[in-house]
Formats: C-alpha cells, sequence, structure tokens
C-alpha cells in the first residue's frame, strides 16, 4: 500500500510503499551529513526507493544518479523524483556493474552480513537489512570507482562495524575525514555512525561530538 509522507522541508513529499523497505532516520541522517554544494554531481548506491536522492536533489540542489537493485524500488524512485520536479537520474542495475564519474557518492550499506541476526520477513528487507546482494567491501570498491581524487564518500554504518569499516575504506584509497557517531536517546549507547571520506586524501579525522537522534532507524 502506498501514502504519502511530508517530509517538512523545501516542499518535499515523497510517496512510500508498505510492500518495500521503508527510510529510516537513518538515511535522513546521512542526507544532512553529506550536504553536497548545489549542482555537485553525487550518486546515491543502492538508492532504496530514494529518500537520500529526494533530500539531496531538493534541499541541496543536487544533480542525482540513483542506483537500486530493485525494479519496484527504482520505479517509486522515478515517481518521487516526478513529483517533487527533481533531477534523479535511476539506474537500475546492481552497484557491482555501474561506472561513472562523480563529485560525491553516497550509501546508506546493510549493515548486517550474509548469515547473520534475525531473518526479516520480506525480500527487499533481506536485500535492505542483509549483505545478500552487495558486501561492504563491494560498497567501497564501486565507491573508489566513481570519484576522482578529492571527490567524497559519505556512509552510515552500525557502529559494531566501525573498525571494519575504517579498514575497508582506507584500503579502498578513501580516507575517513569526519566521523559523527549518533545514539538514539539520551544514556543509550552509540549505534551507528556517519563518516565522511575523501578519495587518495591526506590522513587527518576530525571526530564531532556524539549527537542524539530520537526517532527509529530502519535497518537496525
Amino acid at each position: 500500500m502506498r501514502r504519502e509522507e511530508d517530509l517538512q522541508t523545501h516542499g518535499l513529499k515523497f510517496i512510500q510503499d508498505t510492500d518495500l523497505f521503508l527510510f529510516g532516520t537513518d538515511a535522513v541522517e546521512l542526507a544532512n551529513f553529506a550536504a553536497p554544494q548545489p549542482k555537485t554531481n553525487v550518486c546515491d548506491l543502492g538508492a532504496g526507493t530514494g529518500i537520500i536522492s529526494v533530500l539531496l536533489a531538493g534541499k541541496y540542489g543536487c544533480r542525482v544518479t540513483a542506483v537500486e537493485i530493485q525494479e519496484k524500488c527504482c520505479e517509486l524512485i522515478k515517481l518521487n523524483a516526478q513529483i517533487n520536479g527533481l533531477n534523479i537520474t535511476v539506474a537500475h542495475m546492481p552497484m557491482q556493474e555501474f561506472t561513472g564519474r562523480f563529485d560525491c557518492v553516497v550509501c546508506n550499506p546493510p549493515y548486517l552480513k550474509a548469515g547473520s541476526g534475525v531473518p526479516r520477513g520480506t525480500l527487499p528487507e533481506q536485500i535492505a537489512c542483509f549483505e545478500e546482494k552487495v558486501t561492504f567491501n563491494e560498497v567501497a570498491a564501486c565507491a573508489e570507482r566513481l570519484l576522482s581524487t578529492g571527490g567524497k564518500f559519505c556512509i552510515v554504518h552500525h557502529i559494531t562495524r566501525l573498525a571494519e569499516v575504517i579498514t575497508t575504506l582506507k584500503r579502498h584509497r578513501l580516507e575517513p575525514k569526519k566521523l559523527q557517531i549518533l545514539r538514539p536517546a539520551e544514556g543509550k549507547p552509540p549505534h551507528i555512525f556517519m563518516c565522511e571520506c575523501m578519495r587518495d586524501g591526506r590522513e587527518g579525522i576530525v571526530v564531532f561530538p556524539e549527537k542524539t537522534v530520537g526517532g527509529e532507524y530502519g535497518r537496525i
């Protein structure tokens, strides 16, 4: 069943489909964290139904290419781009096969490794939550391929995989430059983080104060 959400910013609306994976606060936080300059060429890897693409194009005036493997998700991205009058191109394919050149790449990848955690009920949930279709190493390899020197890569991921993610990023010439730790509520331990990397950047990272963000996170 489809329903319309008011994103409460820049007059943006967003159609969700309850048969697909519903976006969470993590996606919204990532879009705000990335905050690209207007007219920046941005690639949204594993775009899902397109919430990050819509926010980047609608709030920041970016030219966005959304890469997504699920056909029904691609249809919803196109619909959301149309109703908001946004410059979003949809590439229906595995990100491992996608090529191009971008100023910025963003990704809200599956948090859990294949075969781990509690199984989810639907195929879209499985694809969104588990590394069934793409591993984080493949995500990083794709970002490396799509960015020129100095290009920006922004991700959100689960805190338990922080060390692994940082190591993987550096192996793919994506140097971590900014780190933001998030917690769901005061007194609760951090459980997700966002990282901004620069392709072929120099070592040196800024760690922001921990931030409390209310609401549910879609992929936990």
